[in-house]
């Protein structure tokens, strides 16, 4: 009969893909266990004599692999069937580009150093003033208390780039208060118009070498008093040009401003 060889035969394809040896514990288990328990075949009503040790042994052996082998594949996780899964690649994180440097603005227009000084020979003040620029003095005392300077008065100390000439100065005088008050005198400077479209202008406190005093800001002009002296300094910065002129603005006037030196006293209230 071929029955043991057709068995043999499934245990080999069977077993083919799983674990050849038992483990040595549980062998070890197993062969003390049939050691104690004596096995035997019934085949019919009849008994047979006893199996050799071998024959328990084998089985004992057979029978625990194919409980392990089935426990493997129990929980062994299923594979996709189809064509062999190629495990997915997660693209890397790329870098991403360093954002794109602004590109720089143009750096705002610079103005010279205001390195040379003036004094004048009549308002009782002194002022530094931008390098390369001409000093021209006035040459008779201001007498119109209202009047504002032009690059042309007489009455007015000027200070004016020699490229620009009229379009860009610095203009100062001063005169006694008289009988009128600090503020009176001030008001009074800044009650004219800064043109026909600005009938008012907007003023705000402001402080000169410790006179205290107003500016406003439509055509950069302080007005600001000692005990005894009214002084006007102004700016004068055509529009024709605004390019050329851009760099003169509130804060370079204040940068003047802060160079300022009011010296009443020696003041001179007739013409040399």
């Amino acid at each position: 009969m071929t029955a043991p060889h057709d068995l043999d035969r499934q245990l080999d394809a069977f077993l083919t893909d799983g674990p050849t040896e038992l483990p040595d514990p549980s062998f070890d288990a197993v062969r003390d266990r049939m050691e104690t328990t004596r096995q035997r075949v019934v085949l019919g009503p009849w008994r047979v004599p006893d199996m050799s040790k071998f024959v328990p042994y084998a089985l004992g052996t057979a029978a625990v692999v194919v409980a392990l082998v089935a426990g493997i594949q129990f929980l062994r996780p299923e594979e996709p069937s189809g064509p062999a899964a190629v495990p997915s690649i997660q693209p890397s994180a790329m870098p991403s580009p360093a954002p794109n440097a602004s590109p720089s603005a143009s750096p705002p227009p610079s103005t010279p150093p205001l390195n040379q000084t003036f004094t004048s020979p009549l308002h009782g003040i002194s002022v530094s003033y931008p390098e390369g620029w001409i000093a021209q003095a006035a040459t008779e005392p201001w007498t119109d208390g209202t009047h504002q300077a032009n690059a042309t008065d007489t009455f007015a100390d000027d200070l004016y780039d020699p490229v620009l000439g009229d379009h860009l100065f610095l203009s100062f005088a001063s005169q006694p208060l008289g009988d009128s008050t600090p503020d009176e005198w001030v008001a009074e400077q800044m009650g004219g118009a800064c043109s026909d479209t600005e009938p008012i202008s907007a003023t705000e406190p402001i402080e000169v070498d410790g006179a205290a005093g107003l500016i406003r800001d439509c055509d950069l002009m302080v007005a600001v008093t000692t005990a005894s002296r009214g002084y006007w300094i102004i700016l004068r910065a055509s529009q024709d040009d605004p390019s050329a002129v851009a760099a003169y603005d509130r804060a370079f006037f204040e940068k003047v401003l802060a160079t300022v030196q009011l010296q009443p006293e020696d003041a001179v209230d007739v013409a040399p």
